[in-house]
Protein backbone atom coordinates (compact mmCIF):
# COMPACT_ATOMS: atom_id res chain seq x y z
CA UNK A 1 0.00 0.00 0.00
CA UNK A 2 1.49 3.45 -1.10
CA UNK A 3 2.46 5.81 1.69
CA UNK A 4 3.23 9.34 2.33
CA UNK A 5 5.66 10.22 5.33
CA UNK A 6 5.56 14.11 6.02
CA UNK A 7 8.43 15.35 8.24
CA UNK A 8 6.40 18.35 10.28
CA UNK A 9 9.15 20.28 11.85
CA UNK A 10 7.16 20.80 14.99
CA UNK A 11 4.98 17.08 15.14
CA UNK A 12 7.79 14.74 13.58
CA UNK A 13 7.41 12.14 11.18
CA UNK A 14 3.54 11.34 10.01
CA UNK A 15 2.59 8.58 7.92
CA UNK A 16 -0.18 8.96 5.83
CA UNK A 17 -1.55 5.69 3.79
CA UNK A 18 -2.61 6.59 0.35
CA UNK A 19 -6.36 4.28 -0.42
CA UNK A 20 -8.25 6.89 -2.63
CA UNK A 21 -8.08 7.16 -6.38
CA UNK A 22 -7.34 11.08 -5.96
CA UNK A 23 -6.37 12.54 -2.77
CA UNK A 24 -5.46 16.09 -2.23
CA UNK A 25 -2.90 18.13 -0.01
CA UNK A 26 -3.10 21.73 1.39
CA UNK A 27 -2.98 23.86 4.47
CA UNK A 28 -6.74 24.13 4.89
CA UNK A 29 -9.02 21.70 6.38
CA UNK A 30 -10.98 20.45 3.26
CA UNK A 31 -8.03 18.35 2.03
CA UNK A 32 -7.63 14.72 2.45
CA UNK A 33 -4.19 15.77 3.84
CA UNK A 34 -3.64 18.72 5.64
CA UNK A 35 -0.07 20.01 6.18
CA UNK A 36 -0.36 23.25 8.73
CA UNK A 37 2.23 25.11 7.53
CA UNK A 38 2.70 28.37 6.00
CA UNK A 39 4.93 27.37 3.27
CA UNK A 40 2.26 25.26 2.15
CA UNK A 41 -0.61 26.93 0.22
CA UNK A 42 -4.39 26.42 0.67
CA UNK A 43 -4.91 23.60 -1.96
CA UNK A 44 -1.33 22.86 -2.72
CA UNK A 45 -1.02 19.48 -4.50
CA UNK A 46 -2.82 16.14 -6.01
CA UNK A 47 -2.03 12.53 -6.05
CA UNK A 48 -4.04 10.41 -8.35
CA UNK A 49 -3.86 6.56 -8.64
CA UNK A 50 -1.85 5.42 -11.92
CA UNK A 51 -3.10 1.96 -13.52
CA UNK A 52 0.72 0.38 -12.01
CA UNK A 53 -0.41 1.36 -8.70
CA UNK A 54 2.02 4.26 -7.92
CA UNK A 55 0.24 7.69 -7.57
CA UNK A 56 0.63 10.50 -10.39
CA UNK A 57 1.89 14.17 -8.11
CA UNK A 58 0.51 17.55 -9.47
CA UNK A 59 0.90 20.60 -8.02
CA UNK A 60 -2.19 22.91 -8.16
CA UNK A 61 -0.32 26.01 -9.07
CA UNK A 62 1.03 25.96 -5.38
CA UNK A 63 2.88 29.56 -4.53
CA UNK A 64 6.21 28.03 -3.51
CA UNK A 65 5.90 24.70 -5.70
CA UNK A 66 6.58 21.56 -5.46
CA UNK A 67 9.90 19.54 -5.93
CA UNK A 68 10.28 15.62 -6.66
CA UNK A 69 14.20 14.78 -5.73
CA UNK A 70 15.36 18.37 -5.68
CA UNK A 71 13.70 19.38 -8.71
CA UNK A 72 11.01 21.56 -9.70
CA UNK A 73 7.61 19.68 -11.03
CA UNK A 74 4.35 20.94 -12.13
CA UNK A 75 3.34 16.89 -12.77
CA UNK A 76 5.04 13.52 -12.36
CA UNK A 77 4.79 9.93 -11.57
CA UNK A 78 5.99 9.13 -8.07
CA UNK A 79 8.63 6.32 -7.51
CA UNK A 80 9.21 4.24 -4.32
CA UNK A 81 11.86 6.61 -2.36
CA UNK A 82 10.90 9.51 -4.00
CA UNK A 83 12.12 12.38 -1.95
CA UNK A 84 9.28 15.31 -1.99
CA UNK A 85 9.21 18.92 -1.10
CA UNK A 86 6.04 20.89 -0.75
CA UNK A 87 7.46 24.65 0.25
CA UNK A 88 9.47 23.92 3.07
CA UNK A 89 7.84 20.75 4.13
CA UNK A 90 9.71 17.17 3.31
CA UNK A 91 8.21 14.10 2.88
CA UNK A 92 8.75 10.85 1.61
CA UNK A 93 6.35 8.84 -0.95
CA UNK A 94 6.63 4.74 -0.67
CA UNK A 95 5.03 1.96 -2.50
CA UNK A 96 5.52 -1.65 -2.98
CA UNK A 97 3.46 -1.64 -6.48
CA UNK A 98 5.95 -2.44 -9.94
CA UNK A 99 8.35 0.17 -10.58
CA UNK A 100 7.46 2.76 -13.49
CA UNK A 101 9.03 2.02 -16.72
CA UNK A 102 11.34 5.06 -15.91
CA UNK A 103 12.76 3.59 -12.94
CA UNK A 104 13.66 0.74 -14.45
CA UNK A 105 17.79 0.71 -15.07
CA UNK A 106 18.94 0.75 -19.09
CA UNK A 107 20.37 -1.84 -20.47
CA UNK A 108 24.29 -1.97 -20.66
CA UNK A 109 25.68 -0.77 -23.95
CA UNK A 110 27.75 -2.55 -25.98
CA UNK A 111 31.35 -1.21 -26.74
CA UNK A 112 31.66 0.34 -30.42
CA UNK A 113 34.01 -1.82 -32.63
CA UNK A 114 35.46 0.85 -34.94
CA UNK A 115 36.60 -0.67 -38.40
CA UNK A 116 38.72 1.27 -41.02
CA UNK A 117 37.12 1.49 -44.08
CA UNK A 118 38.14 -0.56 -47.12
CA UNK A 119 38.69 2.60 -49.64
CA UNK A 120 37.47 6.17 -49.52
CA UNK A 121 36.67 8.77 -51.83
CA UNK A 122 34.89 12.00 -51.78
CA UNK A 123 31.50 12.37 -52.53
CA UNK A 124 30.56 14.20 -55.82
CA UNK A 125 28.35 16.37 -54.06
CA UNK A 126 30.98 17.68 -51.46
CA UNK A 127 31.56 21.46 -50.92
CA UNK A 128 33.32 23.02 -47.95
CA UNK A 129 31.66 24.41 -45.05
CA UNK A 130 34.52 26.48 -43.66
CA UNK A 131 33.72 29.61 -43.21
CA UNK A 132 37.42 30.34 -44.00
CA UNK A 133 37.61 29.39 -47.68
CA UNK A 134 41.04 28.38 -49.49
CA UNK A 135 41.66 31.53 -51.45
CA UNK A 136 41.95 30.83 -55.32
CA UNK A 137 45.05 31.75 -56.98
CA UNK A 138 44.79 34.55 -59.08
CA UNK A 139 47.59 35.64 -61.68
CA UNK A 140 49.04 39.15 -61.68
CA UNK A 141 50.34 40.10 -64.72
CA UNK A 142 50.80 43.63 -63.42
CA UNK A 143 52.81 42.29 -60.39
CA UNK A 144 54.73 39.90 -62.66
CA UNK A 145 55.95 43.07 -64.75
CA UNK A 146 56.93 44.96 -61.95
CA UNK A 147 59.46 42.28 -60.34
CA UNK A 148 60.88 41.47 -63.91
CA UNK A 149 61.37 45.36 -64.12
CA UNK A 150 62.61 45.13 -60.59
CA UNK A 151 65.18 42.51 -61.22
CA UNK A 152 66.40 43.35 -64.58
CA UNK A 153 67.24 47.24 -62.50
CA UNK A 154 68.98 45.39 -59.79
CA UNK A 155 71.12 43.08 -62.20
CA UNK A 156 72.23 46.74 -63.89
CA UNK A 157 72.83 48.43 -60.94
CA UNK A 158 75.19 45.70 -59.93
CA UNK A 159 76.73 45.25 -63.52
CA UNK A 160 77.47 49.05 -63.39
CA UNK A 161 78.97 48.84 -60.08
CA UNK A 162 81.14 45.57 -61.04
CA UNK A 163 82.37 48.28 -64.29
CA UNK A 164 83.13 51.12 -62.14
CA UNK A 165 85.71 49.07 -59.94
CA UNK A 166 86.79 47.37 -62.89
CA UNK A 167 88.32 50.86 -64.31
CA UNK A 168 91.66 52.05 -64.29
CA UNK A 169 92.83 55.48 -64.03
CA UNK A 170 94.45 56.60 -67.49
CA UNK A 171 98.70 56.91 -67.53
CA UNK A 172 100.30 59.63 -68.49
CA UNK A 173 102.63 59.75 -70.98
CA UNK A 174 106.22 60.04 -69.66
CA UNK A 175 107.06 63.83 -69.01
CA UNK A 176 110.45 65.00 -71.98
Amino acid sequence: MPKLKIMMPETGEVTHELVDEVITLGRVSDNMIQVEDGSVSSRHAQLALGGNGNYQLQDLGSTNGTRVNGAPVTEVALRHGDRVRFGQIEAAYYSDAAPTAAAEPLPAAAEPVAQPAAETHRPSNFTNASPFQKKSRQKDPIGLYIMIFAAVAFLAFVAAIVMVFSLHPPTLPPAP
